[in-house]
């Protein structure tokens, strides 16, 4: 019988992408459970068959008290966690597993330190370390450390691969896309670009945050300006209730995606994929899709699409960027300075 690894990803979906070429690998040697919100654990679900996902309540009170009784019935040998923050650490400490890998509350491995905010999370997660610590009760066992400020989220995964003794290939694709069909009622107009020899572009303009959210109409604008005018066949794609931008020509068509394979299955038939920084911009990189990708609030260098750093557009417009999604200026001025000639300017030179 394997030993119980438990994963512990309590943040959004496109940082949950980022775990699943750690899921695979850790499952050929650990009976893998993650311990999620209920969207994250429907989108592993579709991409993991078989994994054991444990739904984590809404807030960490009720986390702690979850570890304590649940996790902890389910006896893991191993918990991981790919964030510094010291709140899941101690959901990994009250869960009884004997190895808690993780990264301690410190300036590098803390994402930007320098918000008010953030400093305060930062000195309140050294606290419970420090308290822990004092009471004799350490909350990792394994204290892993980022190479530097800059780099990649990605990277966490791979460190604790290595100190598990796992090996970790991030060769794209990132889960098994043989059983991946679009939609029947888009084959047609799929396969009529593919046989034209046009390349053909998938656009999506949702995003979690108004911070991460470039203006819907200025992609309608890029659908008018740049692609209807070079001809250029688009998918505009959607989830069902959000604003999608219209079709401007014959080759450009809307789609609302109503799961996350039937999402997965028209980002693999892009040759190119323009998004923000988002969801589908880092399933279509788990593809290995071309991503450009419009940044926001976040932060590049931690989280550009996985391939796709160079294709990153954005403007260095705030003093504050960046925020980690808590804009303090009086408008979202990152996403404002970037501009539809900008994007046009960018996909022409790329």
């Amino acid at each position: 019988m394997k030993p119980r690894l438990l994963v512990i990803e309590l943040h959004h979906l496109g940082d949950a992408v980022l775990a699943l070429p750690f899921l695979w690998a850790a499952s050929a040697r650990y009976e893998v459970g993650i311990f999620c919100t209920k969207d994250v654990a429907a989108m592993l679900q579709s991409f993991v068959p078989g994994l054991e996902t444990k739904l984590a309540a809404p807030g960490w009170p009720g986390r702690f008290f979850q570890a304590a009784m649940d996790l902890k019935k389910w006896r893991p040998a191993v918990t991981v966690c790919a964030w510094s923050d010291a709140r899941a650490h101690l959901v990994a400490r009250l869960s009884g597993a004997p190895q808690r890998v993780g990264f301690p509350v410190n300036e590098v491995n803390f994402y930007a330190p320098q918000i008010p905010w953030r400093r305060r999370r930062l000195e309140f997660g050294r606290a419970m370390e420090g308290a822990a610590q004092r009471a004799g009760h350490h909350l990792l066992t394994d204290a892993l450390q980022r190479g530097s400020v800059q780099e990649s989220h990605l990277n966490n995964w791979h460190r604790i691969a290595d100190a598990l003794g796992i090996s970790l290939s991030l060769d794209p694709p990132w889960f098994d896309i043989s059983t991946l069909a679009p939609p029947q009622e888009l084959h047609a107009f799929i396969k009529n670009q593919k046989q034209n020899g046009r390349p053909l572009w998938v656009l999506h303009a949702g995003g979690r945050l108004a911070t991460k959210r470039w203006p819907v109409e200025r992609f309608a604008k890029l659908l008018r300006n740049y692609f209807a005018e070079k001809n250029l066949p688009v998918l505009i794609l959607g989830s069902p209730g959000e604003e999608i931008p219209k079709p401007a020509s014959a080759l450009q068509k809307t789609w609302a995606c109503s799961s996350h394979r039937e999402l997965a299955a028209l980002l693999n038939c892009a040759d190119s994929v323009l998004c923000n920084d988002s969801y589908p911009a880092h399933l279509a990189a788990a593809l290995a899709k071309p991503v450009f990708s419009i940044f926001g609030s976040g932060e590049p260098a931690w989280f550009s699409a996985f391939g796709n750093s160079h294709r990153v557009i954005r403007k260095p417009a705030c003093p504050h960027h960046p925020c980690i999604d808590r804009c303090v200026m009086p408008s979202i001025v990152c996403l404002e300075a970037v501009t539809v000639e900008d994007v046009a300017a960018f996909l022409d030179k790329n």
